[in-house]
Parts: structure tokens; sequence; C-alpha cells
């Protein structure tokens, strides 16, 4: 007689086989996925960069990272720079808390460019930057305050204030701190000297509205869309608000503007002088000394 199905052996044998395909087939799915997401962070990080440069001609200075008055971060006043007017048109800019309903509405609103794909954690940890029960949306690109640590260049210390404060202190020789930043001003020239860098790694406690820049009390100023390069790359150290480690989801490193618009991916095993070096615009060091 003719067999009209499989014996229950062949039967193991084809799903054996099947396993073994998808198997090996599953991480160069992951893999092509990751590299999209990736492309789409490095867009992400050239448009900030552009919108950053835009900002520039305008105003001739770039944004602050925040202003304590309305609260606001740089996130909102590059809005028009990245064809986002009819928020900035709409938006409160007037002095007080952040949390006031006229404000945290638009941090309801999800502006994709801020947002590495990457990542897995979208929105605020602090339910009660919400609006009409809508959590906030985050942001994973952050502005430079500058370095923390030694100039292995000049044998100095990298200029930084109020060390001793609970929110970790500031750090000023950055592209983006407290006083506005002119090109001009970015001595160790533009291609060298990051301005924004990605923070996206799951776990970072400190995730805000992306529409916070800045906050200050009798317990120091903290900064909420810009740090302080204390801690290596990709080291996940969360010892301090303004010093949170930068890093992403994406293997081997991540991504970063560069003062000059550019964006580039930076590798977690830089060297971290070097990296120290790339977040000053007037630290002086040589070209050898950066990457």
């Amino acid at each position: 007689m003719n067999r009209k199905a499989f014996t229950l052996v062949e039967l193991l044998v084809v799903i054996a086989i099947i396993g073994i395909l998808v198997a090996l087939l599953l991480p160069a799915i992951q893999s092509a996925r990751e590299a999209a997401r990736r492309a789409e962070c490095s867009s992400n990080v050239k448009q900030l960069g552009i919108g950053l440069q835009t900002y520039h001609d305008t105003w001739k200075q770039f944004p602050l990272p925040g202003m304590i008055g309305n609260e606001l971060g740089w996130t909102v006043s590059i809005l028009p720079q990245i064809e986002q007017q009819g928020i900035a048109d709409r938006m409160n800019y007037n002095r007080g808390t952040i949390n006031h309903a006229s404000k945290m509405e638009f941090g309801t609103y999800r502006i994709g460019t801020y947002l590495c794909p990457s990542s897995v954690e979208p929105k605020t940890k602090y339910t009660s930057e919400a609006w009409n029960g809508i959590v906030a949306w985050t942001a994973h690109y952050y502005g430079i305050l500058g370095p923390r640590g030694t100039n292995v260049a000049t044998g100095t210390t990298y200029k930084c204030v109020n060390l001793t404060e609970a929110f970790g202190g500031e750090c000023q020789q950055g592209t983006m701190w407290q006083y506005a930043c002119n090109l001009r001003d970015v001595l160790d020239g533009t291609s060298n000297t990051y301005m924004l860098g990605e923070l996206s790694w799951k776990d970072m406690p400190y995730y805000r509205a992306w529409i916070r820049g800045k906050f200050g009390d009798s317990r120091g100023t903290l900064y909420l869309l810009a740090k302080n390069l204390q801690f290596p790359l990709n080291s996940k150290d969360t010892t301090t608000w303004n010093n949170v480690a930068l890093g992403s989801m994406h293997p081997g490193g991540a991504m970063f503007a560069m003062a000059d618009g550019s964006s580039r991916f930076v590798a977690d095993s830089i060297d971290f002088s070097v990296y120290l070096a790339t977040g000053s615009k007037d630290g002086g060091e040589t070209e050898s000394g950066r990457q």
C-alpha cells in the first residue's frame, strides 16, 4: 500500500531541520534589524546636529542646555529648526514649573527625532510628568556640559564647579553649558568636539520629559538633558544626575553629534582620555590626543 502521510520519525527530522535553519537565520535577521535601527539613530543625530547649526546661524550661539526660569530645555529651543514650528508656536514659555498643564501637554507629543529606535525606554520615568493621564515622552540625545577629570595633554583639571552639590556639579568646557557658546569658542575644532551624545541604555533611572532642561533648588543645579563626561561610554554609571554615563543599546558604542553638525558612532572601547578630550571645546589637546 502507498503511504499517505509522514512517519513520526520523518516529521521529527523535518522539525529539527527547520529549527536549525531558524537558529542560523535569527542572528542575521536581528543583526539586520539593529543595523537599520542604528542607521535611523544616526539620521536623528545628524538632523539634530544640523538643527543646532541652523539655530546658531540665527542666534549666533548654540542653545543653552536649559533655563531655570521656565525649566524648558534645548530640545524646545530648536523646535523650529527640526520642522516642529507648530509646537514651538504653541509652547508656553512663561516662567514657572514644567509640570504646569500648559507645558506638559507638549511633553506628551512624540518627537521621533529625539528617540533612538533601539531603546526600550521611550518615556519619562516620572509619572508626575503627564497630561490628562498620558505620560510624557523622553529624549535620548543629551548636550555635553564638558569633561570631568584630568586633561592628560596639559596635566590640568578640566573646569568644573560645585562638584559637592547633590546633583553632581557643572562642567564648563563643553559646547552646551550654562553660558552661551559660539562657534568661535570651539578652539579645538568643530570636527573634534562633541555637541550631543546618546543616552538611551536600558535601566537608566533618570529619563525625564523631553521638554525638560534645567532645575535648581537648595541642593544645586540639575541638568536633565545635558551631562558631564565623568565616566566611560557605556559604563552604565548612575552615581549622580549630572554625571550619568552616556551609552546606548547599540552593540559596541553610541552615536554622537559633533560641533560641525556631523554625526559619528563612537566605540565604547575608545581611550578614556581621548573621550574626555573630545568632550572639551577648548582643552588645548593635540590632534593625537583625539579620536
